[in-house]
């Protein structure tokens, strides 16, 4: 075992509220935790940039710049500003019982002599998990003397609007809920440093709280150890909660003879998993496919969703095309032609990037999206924002078409491991050539962290253009992908 620390942050003691097993491997066995991906430190460095934007609008204080780690001086830099009667004080430390916490924001009120806290999230409500957060946060204040008045969990207004931005944030006081929930925070405090001290892992089953509100990090060890097949139950799709229900029951294989209730896509997967057969239903395809009209236009969008908006008319987590990618299939038997589109200044990439799709997407034939509910949405948007380019938008929804809903009522192959993603679908039909392994930018997510880097001044010339051409070949070959696909369907 590992020695226990002698103050847990709340951070981790947050990973005890959601499962002991997960607070015990936490302190005696981090070795086992999944590395944090590039997504997840992508979310850590948003909220850290929400969090020092709302300082502006909390004006006047003081901040304690102690690195993460530095608990010693951060505690002492606190009790320094409180007894210098600082009103105003950002990223504060506490302790009690072992126990540390960092709040966001504290406001002094000279009237009552109690402090406000102002808790910042990177969310545009309040969500259920940060009533325990700020709870237990709120808890560790008090009891190491700080007098409340008040707790504010602070939000991102998902009403404000770029370029005004004086109502990006939003104020809820949560005193009342936390004050519900007071009495719970020693017992659960006491039953986490109980659960560390044990000289055993605590034999915790598998849950919701595996993947909810996001995965935890040691979900790939505990499954194992559980013997969770690589396809199971699981993996069924619009399966939703009713997975834990066929857990519990000890259903976990797909050919269990006690699997059962599914409806006819899940059926699919369980018979191609059983015999080993890949399905296709031709006439289907055949029949969806003579309603297209060529020349079929293949498109793909790349967008942004700054937490904080950048962009005119833009509110937090606003999606933003940036960049697009067409390809351009005249008729059977004829060239493919490509149009493409990256901005790549900080400026709004809209004003450049509308006639750039007009153009590509031409006035006739078949848009091919994959979820084209996603291109459809972003394209709805700008027409909003562009009123003098909103009738050829608009004209632009009718000719969509989809070939997800297509694959995913006539095609089934057990490489797709539950999954109708393109990334799932293209190399199993159409071969490796078509996987995205080994690409600098290789997913959506990649592509909007790639943006951020290209339009920064901080990047050299030399990383842009290396980031240029990766996010140019990755919009590229998501529709040349689909090209593949289309043509694979219409040989069948």
């Amino acid at each position: 075992m590992n020695a226990i620390p002698k103050l847990l942050s709340k951070t981790k003691l947050m990973r005890g509220y959601r499962c002991l097993k997960c607070i015990y491997l936490t302190i005696h066995h981090p070795e086992l935790e999944a590395a944090i991906t590039p997504e997840t430190q992508a979310l850590f460095d948003q909220g850290n940039m929400v969090g020092a934007k709302a300082r502006e609008y909390y004006p006047g204080g003081v901040l304690i710049d102690n690195k993460p780690w530095d608990f010693t001086g951060a505690l002492a830099k606190t009790r320094e500003l409180l007894a210098n009667g600082t009103p105003v004080i950002y990223e504060a430390a506490f302790e009690h019982m072992g126990c540390y916490a960092r709040a966001d924001i504290i406001q002094f009120s000279p009237e009552t002599k109690r402090w406000r806290i102002l808790e910042v999230k990177s969310s545009t409500k309040v969500k259920p998990e940060q009533y325990d957060d700020v709870g237990l946060q709120a808890w560790i204040m008090a009891k190491s003397g700080l007098p409340l008045e008040q707790i504010n969990i602070v939000h991102l207004n998902p009403e404000c609007r770029y370029p005004d931005l004086s109502n990006l944030f939003k104020e809820v006081d949560v005193t009342g809920e936390i004050r519900e929930r007071y009495l719970s925070v020693r017992p659960k405090i006491n039953e986490i440093y109980s659960t560390i001290k044990q000289p055993a892992v605590p034999d915790i089953d598998i849950g919701t709280y595996c993947l909810e509100p996001n995965e935890c990090g040691f979900t790939q060890h505990c499954w194992q150890q559980k013997e969770i097949p690589e396809i199971s139950v699981f993996d069924l799709p619009r399966i939703n909660n009713r997975q834990w229900e066929l857990y519990y029951e000890g259903i976990v294989s797909l050919d269990d003879a006690n699997l059962s209730g599914l409806n006819e896509l899940q059926e699919r997967m369980v018979d191609c998993f059983k015999t080993g057969k890949r399905y296709i239903n031709k006439a289907s395809i055949k029949s969806v496919l003579a309603a297209w009209d060529f020349p079929l236009v293949f498109l793909d969008f790349e967008t942004i969703a700054p937490a904080v908006p950048r962009y005119d008319g833009c509110g937090p987590f606003h999606q933003t095309p940036f960049q697009f990618s067409a390809h351009r299939w005249n008729a059977a038997h004829t060239d493919i032609s490509h149009n493409e589109f990256l901005h790549d200044t900080a400026d709004d990439p809209r004003p450049t990037l509308i006639p750039a799709l007009l153009e590509a997407c031409g006035k006739t034939g078949s848009i091919v999206a994959y979820h084209a509910t996603f291109e459809k949405k972003r394209i709805e948007e700008l027409a909003a924002y562009s009123p003098r380019h909103s009738d050829a938008l608009l004209k632009l929804l009718d000719r969509f078409v989809d070939p997800l809903p297509l694959i995913r009522d006539t095609v089934y192959d057990n490489a797709f491991a539950g999954s109708f993603s393109l990334k799932s679908v293209a190399p199993t039909l159409l071969g490796e050539a078509y996987s995205y392994d080994g690409m600098l930018v290789a997913n959506g997510n990649d592509a909007q962290r790639a943006f951020e880097e290209l339009i920064s001044p901080n990047t050299p010339l030399s990383k842009k253009t290396t980031l240029r051409n990766a996010m140019l070949e990755y919009c590229k070959k998501d529709t040349r992908v689909m090209v593949e696909l289309v043509k694979w369907m219409y040989e069948q």
